[in-house]
């Protein structure tokens, strides 16, 4: 299987960067606290290591209580490699320090998968687990035509059956806007190419936008106007569209900017999306600005662990599968990006293919940004 490139890493910008202040400030973030009861993971693979010492720099460095990762499964835990070359941490480190930033306190597992259909053995293996981790974030995807079905369809089947058992699922909708990580380096490989597993109906794809970072008006990230990133967004070529989501699909095309013709009517994703640029992630002892929906989707995904704490808390139940509640109440608790389109990758190659944001859910950001004050008082009393 072939995945998606790792997130974009540069040196410390001097100005516009996310840290877990600014998602707080920005995003109406009132408590990071989590909750014993409660437990997040990441799918990590592709050789990627996060460095225990890292996670408690970050940690002492941005005044968030130090807390180690609660569970190891993969073995792929060393301060050398990530001290060795920033590039064997950028993704695993980020993905943990931002998930344990936003959700304080609440047990996380680092899942680490390297079979040739990761995806799939992760998932089954999260299944066949006693107690499975409640929220869930992939920061990795696949070009999806390049997939047999029948992993895309089992792959699936697990995450249905997961999200009914009170597990939430959430991936990263990619970098490369529509014509996804090939095209990055080569126009020719341009035109509609979705990714895979955001584009599974059974997780919450999650894409990107910025903004915050400068704390300006947001708009859907894309390297053409500085995000160093694109957000992902289109729809599926294997699943259908389901019954939640028409309405909203409908709308879109009822009023946006017509695309260049060649994508599918099946699901369509994102359905949310944050900040997506610029993040501060401790790597190797040194601070550096790391892009992507890499970053957005572990931030989400703390958030939604921020509300089963809650619940669990009180006696609830966690959320589960969280698509068909995103879709009734979306234009409620999300900040709508009506400006942008997905039409680069972060390669800066430029396609004719892409969508144009419009006002509600679009293939660019979803519904929009999360407003995490009015995502809660909607989650938890659900």
């Amino acid at each position: 299987m072939k995945f998606e490139d790792l997130p974009q890493l540069a040196p410390q910008a001097v100005t516009g960067v996310i840290t877990p202040a600014v998602l707080n400030s920005y995003y109406n973030i009132t408590s990071n606290t989590g909750s014993e009861l409660a437990s997040q993971a990441v799918f990590e693979s592709l050789g990627q290591y996060y460095s225990p010492s890292d996670l408690t720099q970050f940690q002492e460095t941005y005044d968030i209580p130090v807390q180690a990762i609660s569970e190891d499964i993969g073995g792929y835990s060393s301060d050398s490699e990530c001290t060795a070359d920033a590039n064997n941490c950028a993704e695993a480190n980020l993905d943990v320090q931002y998930l344990i930033a936003v959700s304080q306190g609440t047990p996380t597992i680092y899942w680490y998968e390297d079979a040739t259909d990761s995806f799939l053995a992760w998932i089954q293996a999260v299944a066949a687990s006693d107690n499975p981790p409640l929220v869930n974030s992939i920061s990795y995807g696949s070009v999806e035509t390049s997939l047999p079905s029948a992993i895309a369809n089992a792959f699936n089947t697990e995450a249905l059956k997961l999200g009914t058992q009170g597990v939430s699922i959430l991936v990263s909708s990619g970098d490369d806007g529509v014509a996804n990580f090939q095209a990055r380096t080569n126009p020719n490989k341009c035109g509609y190419n979705p990714s895979f597993p955001a584009t599974s109906q059974y997780v919450t794809a999650i894409g990107a936008t910025q903004g915050a970072e400068s704390d300006t008006t947001e708009i859907a990230c894309s390297s053409r106007t500085g995000g160093v990133i694109t957000t992902g967004g289109g729809f599926s070529t294997i699943f259908s569209q389901p019954s939640w989501q028409s309405s909203a699909v409908a709308n879109y095309f009822a009023i946006a900017t017509t695309p260049v013709s060649g994508y599918t009517s099946g699901r369509g994703y994102p359905d949310l999306s944050l900040a997506g640029t610029n993040y501060e992630v401790v790597i190797g002892g040194s601070i550096y600005a790391v892009s992507g929906t890499s970053a957005s989707s572990p931030s989400v995904a703390g958030l939604v662990s921020l509300v089963n704490a809650a619940r669990l808390e009180a006696g609830k139940s966690s959320l589960g599968f969280l698509n068909s509640a995103i879709y009734t109440y979306g234009t409620q608790f999300a900040n709508d990006i009506t400006s942008g389109v997905n039409n680069c990758t972060a390669g800066l190659v430029c396609c004719s293919q892409g969508f144009y944001a419009a006002a509600g859910w679009d293939p660019l950001t979803g519904f929009g940004s999360v407003d995490y004050g009015k995502f809660y008082d909607i989650f938890y009393n659900l």
